[in-house]
């Protein structure tokens, strides 16, 4: 039996799962800049290349170009790795008429700015997807100028970016900070990479998309759920544990025992580098809550009392968002299972841990901002949505009803989705904590 479940590398095409309103919003958004901000493990890397896969088969404006960082500790390697990229997609360029080989040896601005105005001058705009962004932070001490420069670029409407790394990347503002223009990531619209929704994680668990599906019983379904807090990394890691033979020899999933739920030294590994990267604030909370394990916001409050409510609100939202904490009954609890068991684990040198890559205050305004972009981009899902649903209504009336299925399929569709973003948009920050 070949275990269907994948860990370890990033996916596309039939073996992505979910995100639909998330792609929606990146492909038509009018922002030219998106910074989408995960934590590790989260498919910051598949969103990208799914993106990638989705623009280039049916956008008809966006041409797609992946730019993965990794590695790269100078422009001259960022211009070397740029171009490398093109080159892999020569076929996608060569379409539309442009010498990809032209491009060779150029410096990163150069090539972006030019490619920018070629596909313009045919009616198309590029769409940069930025994998491993982090590396910019070595750039910025080291070549400030030049990245002054790239920032400018890649806000240039000309073209659409969209850059996915982790939230260490905030230190680009604490290191431009001393810019005569804004510090790096300001004009950037940031987007939090949060958990699948519940009909895609149990797509992912059930494996729909793909041939066999995985027999799941009910009660299975609803522990992996709940312990991985709908985490895709953490789905595939959980099930591809659980996973074994049925009598046909076609694939299900076991009940989860206590040793299943345990981090390996990989996952473990994760879970640190995500522990540095969280400010002083962020690990009391986490700590905090890990050691009661359940929380009301009040209790929080109390145990915190020498820090503001407002603070400690903002910076939950943020944590609820990446990952690191979730809601439960109204209560505060720890993402999931993985992270709760290995919290309490290494508690002693956790908390002995003093030394931070990243300050409150570096994170704290880029939360602020994100409060307000959350309620603004969901208002503006549901008055779209709205649009879609009332023409497709207006639609399903013109029709005759036994020769429209589609149509009502279509409707429902819209209608659910319409359903999910009013919900999110009255269960938003400042819907529940108004400035």
């Amino acid at each position: 039996m070949r275990i269907p479940y994948i860990v370890g590398r990033w996916v596309s095409d039939r073996h992505y799962y979910g995100r639909h309103r998330l792609f929606v919003y990146l492909l038509n958004t009018e922002d030219a800049a998106t910074w989408v901000v995960g934590a590790r493990r989260m498919g910051k890397t598949s969103l990208l290349r799914q993106l990638e896969f989705l623009a280039d088969g049916a956008h008809q404006e966006l041409v797609p170009l992946f730019w993965d960082m990794q590695g790269c500790e100078n422009s001259g390697d960022l211009s070397t790795e740029l171009y490398m990229s093109l080159e892999d997609v020569t076929p996608r360029f060569a379409q539309l008429g442009i010498e990809v080989e032209s491009y060779e040896g150029l410096d990163a601005l150069v090539l972006l700015r030019r490619l920018s105005r070629e596909l313009a001058n045919r009616g198309k705009r590029l769409l940069l997807l930025i994998d491993e962004a982090e590396v910019l932070i070595g750039v910025a001490h080291n070549e400030p100028a030049w990245l002054a420069r790239l920032r400018r670029t890649l806000q240039d409407p000309i073209q659409k970016t969209v850059m996915a790394s982790t939230k260490l990347l905030a230190q680009l503002n604490d290191v431009t900070g001393s810019w005569d223009t804004s510090p790096f990531l300001f004009g950037f619209n940031m987007v939090n990479l949060w958990s699948l929704d519940v009909e895609s994680a149990i797509s992912l668990i059930r494996q729909s998309q793909t041939e066999p599906h995985v027999t799941v019983d009910p009660v299975v379904l609803e522990d992996v759920l709940l312990h991985t807090n709908r985490h895709p990394y953490l789905i595939q890691f959980l099930c591809q544990r659980l996973c074994i033979p049925d009598r046909a020899g076609h694939p299900m999933l076991r009940p989860p025992d206590d040793e299943d739920l345990e981090p390996d030294h990989l996952l473990a590994g994760f879970f640190l580098i995500d522990f540095q990267h969280l400010t002083k604030l962020e690990r009391r909370l986490l700590l905090t809550i890990a050691r009661e394990t359940i929380m009301t916001e009040q209790e929080l409050l109390v145990a915190l009392a020498d820090e503001s409510p407002k603070r400690i609100r903002t910076f939950l939202w943020g944590m609820d968002k990446l990952g690191h904490l979730r809601q439960v009954y109204g209560q505060w609890a720890i993402g999931n299972e993985f992270l709760r068991r290995w919290l309490l684990q290494e508690w002693s040198r956790l908390q002995r841990m003093n030394e931070f890559t990243l300050e409150d205050e570096s994170f704290e305004e880029l939360l602020r901002v994100g409060h307000q972009r959350e309620s603004h981009n969901f208002a503006e899902e549901v008055e779209r949505l709205e649009r879609d649903y009332a023409a497709l209504k207006a639609l399903e009336r013109l029709c005759d009803p036994a020769a429209s299925p589609e149509i009502k399929q279509e409707v429902a569709r819209v209608g659910q989705l319409l359903d999910l973003a009013r919900r999110d948009l009255s269960g938003s920050f400042l819907a529940r904590w108004p400035e």
